[in-house]
Order: C-alpha cells, then sequence, then structure tokens
C-alpha cells in the first residue's frame, strides 16, 4: 500500500512540476514535514529511578531536556530561459521534487497519527516483559507447603516487595560506599567471599562516595515454590557513583549483575528493622559483625539463613564519566502501549473496600499534587520542597542531582509542567504496604541554563515536550483516610516543615515512610518499566 501511494504521488508530482515547489515552511505545524524528537528524559539520575547508557547521567528522568529538529522538506531551484538548458533544468526539477514527495509521504506513514511524535523512526522495541519476575518473587508471602489442617503455610507471610526493593537499593550504595578505605569486612553480613573478591578487583580507593542507583532490573527469580528449600534472585543493577582518590576524583557509569540468595526458612523483618544494617540473626549492632561473623550471638550469618546474601558480583559495564547536565538526549518509549498488571484494577477495588476514600480521583490528585511540589523543589534546587513526599531512596537520588546542577553552576527548569493523563498499571499490597502504581503522561517546557549568563545549553525554551513515566505511590497497610493535597505535618497538623531525614521538625514524626500519607517511592521510565 505504501509503494502504490509512493507512486501515486510521484506521477502527481510529474504533473503538477513546479506545484510541489510550496510545501509549508517546517515551523507552520508540527510533524508537517519536519521530525520532531523528543529527549530522553534517560530516567532515574535526575529525578527517577532507572538508568540508561544513553546519558552518562544514567538517566535523568527530568534532566535537562531537549530537542532535536530537522527540516523535512526541499525546495528546488529556479529555471532559466534557455530552449534544452530550461527544459533539462525543469526535468531534474520534477525528479527531485518527485524524490523528495516520496520521502516525505514515507516520513509521514511512519509516524503514524501523532503529530507530535517523541520516539525516534526506528523506535526502540517493547522491553521484555519481567514484571512477572517481581510478582513471582512477592508470592513468597503467599506460597508454602500445606499444614496439618490443608491450610497453606506461606514461606514467609510478612514479605513486602517495597521493603526488599528498598533492602537492595541500600545495600548496593552502601557496599560500594565501603570499597572506599577496604572495609567491606563490615558488611561481611550480607556477602558471600565470592563476591567479596568480586568486589576487590574493581579497587580499593581512599572513598566512594555520591553512590546513585538508576535502575534495578529483575533478571531472574528461582525458588519460590511450596517445596524449595532456597531462593535465588538475579538483579541487575545501573549507577553512578565517584571513587576518590588522594589528589584526584573519577566519576563512572557501572552495570552489575548480582545474584542474592536467602534460605525459604527465613523470614522478613519489620520496617524498622529491614531499614536497619545490624546482625541478621540477633540484632545486634552493625560494629558486632565482623567479617562474616556476628561477636555477640557468635554466629555465621552470611549464610542466607537469616537474611539475603550476595554470593556473586559481575561487573557487566564500567564507563569513565560523570553526570550529563547538558545536551540532547532522545525521548523514547511515550508511544509503547501501558504495562498494565491484570489485577491492578481488582486490587485497587479492594483497596477502595478497606479505604472508601483512597478514591482514583484523590490517588490522581495527590499524585498531581506531589508532581507540581517536585518541579518547583527541581527548578530552584532545593530539596526541602519535595521532602515530605519522597521516599528515603528517590529522595537521595534527587539530592544528588541538584547538588549536581549546583556545583556545575548550572540550572534546569521545566515551565508548564502538567499532566495529561494517568492510566492505573499495577496495585500491590502486602503485609506493611499498599502500592500504586500510574502511568502519568505529562508535559512541560525543559531546558537548563548557565547561572552565569542565562545561555541556554540544553532543552528548548519555546516547544513543550511530551512524555510519560510510571510513578509509584506506597503508604502503610491499614493506614486510612483522604490523600492530602495541603502542606502540612500529617502526623501533627504542623505547617510542613521536614528535615533531611524525613522527619517533622515540630512532632518529630517520620512522615516519609508512608505511616500517614501515600508518598513517592518509584519513578520509572517508560521504555525500561517491567511491570
Amino acid at each position: 500500500m505504501r509503494r502504490s501511494t509512493s507512486v501515486l504521488l510521484l506521477a502527481v508530482a510529474l504533473f503538477l512540476g513546479l506545484g510541489l515547489a510550496a510545501i509549508p515552511d517546517a515551523d507552520a505545524r508540527p510533524g508537517g514535514g519536519s521530525t520532531y524528537r523528543g529527549s530522553s528524559r534517560s530516567s532515574s539520575s535526575s529525578r527517577s529511578s532507572s538508568s540508561s547508557r544513553s546519558s552518562s547521567s544514567s538517566r535523568s528522568s527530568y534532566s535537562s531536556g531537549s530537542r532535536s529538529y530537522s527540516s523535512g522538506y526541499s525546495s528546488g531551484g529556479s529555471s532559466s530561459s534557455g530552449g534544452g538548458g530550461a527544459f533539462g533544468g525543469l526535468c531534474l526539477l520534477i525528479v527531485v521534487l518527485g524524490v523528495v514527495a516520496i520521502v516525505l509521504m514515507n516520513v509521514q506513514s511512519s509516524r503514524g497519527r501523532n503529530d507530535w511524535s517523541t520516539t525516534a523512526h526506528h523506535a526502540p522495541p517493547p522491553p521484555r516483559r519481567q514484571g512477572s519476575l517481581r510478582t513471582k518473587l512477592a508470592h513468597l508471602a503467599r506460597v508454602g507447603p500445606k499444614g496439618s489442617d490443608g491450610s497453606t503455610q506461606p514461606l514467609d507471610p510478612e514479605f513486602s516487595i517495597v521493603l526488599f526493593e528498598d533492602f537492595v537499593y541500600s545495600l548496593f550504595a552502601r557496599v560500594h560506599e565501603a570499597r572506599g578505605g577496604g572495609r567491606l569486612d563490615t558488611l561481611g553480613g550480607w556477602l558471600s567471599d565470592a563476591a567479596i573478591a568480586s568486589l576487590h578487583e574493581l579497587g580499593t580507593p581512599e572513598a566512594v562516595k555520591a553512590v546513585v542507583v538508576g535502575a534495578v532490573t529483575y533478571e531472574s527469580v528461582e525458588g519460590v515454590s511450596a517445596n524449595s528449600r532456597r531462593v535465588r534472585v538475579v538483579l541487575r543493577f545501573e549507577a553512578n557513583y565517584t571513587e576518590v582518590f588522594s589528589n584526584s576524583e573519577q566519576s563512572w557509569y557501572v552495570a552489575e549483575e548480582w545474584l542474592l540468595e536467602r534460605d525459604t526458612s527465613a523470614k522478613s523483618r519489620s520496617p524498622e528493622d529491614a531499614r536497619a544494617f545490624k546482625c541478621p540473626n540477633c540484632g545486634a549492632p552493625l560494629e558486632s559483625v565482623h567479617g562474616h561473623k556476628c561477636s555477640y550471638c557468635d554466629t555465621v550469618v552470611n549464610t542466607g539463613e537469616f537474611d539475603w546474601v550476595v554470593t556473586r558480583v559481575a561487573s557487566l559495564e564500567r564507563e569513565r564519566r560523570g553526570p550529563q547536565l547538558t545536551g540532547t538526549t532522545e525521548e523514547q518509549g511515550t508511544e509503547l502501549p501501558t504495562v498494565k498488571d491484570s489485577r491492578a484494577q481488582e486490587r485497587l477495588n479492594a483497596l477502595l473496600h478497606d479505604d472508601p476514600e483512597a478514591t482514583p480521583l484523590a490517588l490522581r490528585k495527590r499524585l498531581e499534587f506531589i508532581f507540581h511540589e517536585m518541579q518547583t523543589a527541581w527548578a530552584q534546587r532545593e530539596w526541602k520542597g519535595m521532602r515530605p513526599f519522597l521516599s528515603d531512596n528517590l529522595f537521595q537520588t534527587q539530592l544528588y542531582w541538584i547538588n549536581a546542577y549546583r556545583q556545575a553552576g548550572l540550572r534546569n527548569i521545566t515551565e508548564n509542567a502538567h499532566i495529561t493523563n494517568m492510566v492505573l498499571a499495577r496495585v500491590t499490597r502486602d503485609a506493611y504496604y499498599d502500592a500504586v502504581t500510574l502511568r502519568v503522561y505529562a508535559s512541560s517546557l525543559d531546558y537548563t541554563v548557565r547561572d552565569q549568563d542565562g545561555q541556554v545549553v540544553g532543552g528548548s525554551r519555546s516547544r513543550e515536550r511530551a512524555y510519560s513515566e510510571y510513578w509509584t505511590l506506597i503508604r502503610g497497610r491499614g493506614v486510612r483516610g483522604k490523600p492530602s493535597t495541603q502542606k502540612q505535618c500529617p502526623s501533627c497538623g504542623a505547617p510542613l516543615s521536614i528535615n533531611m531525614a524525613g522527619h517533622c521538625t515540630h512532632c518529630q514524626a517520620r512522615v516519609t515512610s508512608g505511616e500517614f500519607d501515600w508518598v513517592l517511592s518509584r519513578i520509572e521510565q517508560d521504555e525500561s518499566y517491567q511491570g
């Protein structure tokens, strides 16, 4: 069909001749003969939680967005008044215009019905669907052998995927920080000898700082079954960190694959204990763990009998580069179909049954409120405005990028940022948390300027960029009430004043853990979201 249309168009061009010279200017309307490609929000190093090699900053969710425009038309030359020369020039002009018409037709066909496309002509294939791996791991709380009464005895009834992911993010950062100064033995309770040996091969700088995990991908999950003795999870990390030496610093982008194992008999700890690194067996302070053994309970604790242990570390990529704060990257994934869990609506209905005030409209308003607070804080390079609404891990990522822009003398600005649509993608409910993932479609002007002279070094002041991301809100299981859109402490009602640790400065309540209201815990890019 495309070929026949192109041939027909060429025939029309031959008849109309100079008529095709009246193609409108490329700026006359978006998509009208010009190519618009949004820059990649390249996920989570600037404001999100996924990473990409396309951006040296891992993948900045709200990074210095810029655009590339290429003219999609070409104008022919003028003809002279000579006899044969004029005829030859006219023929050449007709042929050139015909070819241009075919190219324009093919480009327009490839773009489909959207005048403003945010993907390249050769869009990346949809990500390999691995959401089932996260779901499979979450089944630790539901599968297990039959008891004497015939009922299922869950392997780990209090397992929480939210807490597990918080744990692995923190463990990755702590392990690399411990490489600095050769302190890996302080985390020996969660590392095997083989893992420590692999980490030593990366070197032993004086310090490792600014560890930012851009993305964590589930590669495999094994052993989640009634009669299994061991659970194995392979994760791929993409991250940035800076190594410090006596007289120099070096920033790195890395991709690593970690194998974590745990006996199915091990049980999850409460949120308070899960976020604190202490003896996995007796709960003694971390200082009691020397190498693989706790001096307090006199037990070797890195066996997987008590908690997750890293048994393999493989370095997949390691490149010398710091955060990319300027330049142009390419938006990807916006036109991909939404990755939606088949039971999302069913679980949302169950949540609404337990808490009638957690309506879709109320959740949307809460997310929009957080969205705008983040935009304002981001443009001002001020963390206090966003801190009350972000989980610890996500906040640390935002803080890193705010500081990176400030130190570089740059400011990333998003003007007229607004959400255009939301789509329910996933709802998770476990012993400790409810989590709702929404695909957020938004648009804004997105550009980066130098503090010194206001010069735009990335993005555009005049054209908005559309994008989409998957945002996950979490709230403590059992918390009830209408999601707030007010700047006040959800515990004591005082005006919001939250310290860096996430505590209200008036009542000391920790308001960023989801204990009182919904907080944003993850931002994942549409091209890499797994479900």
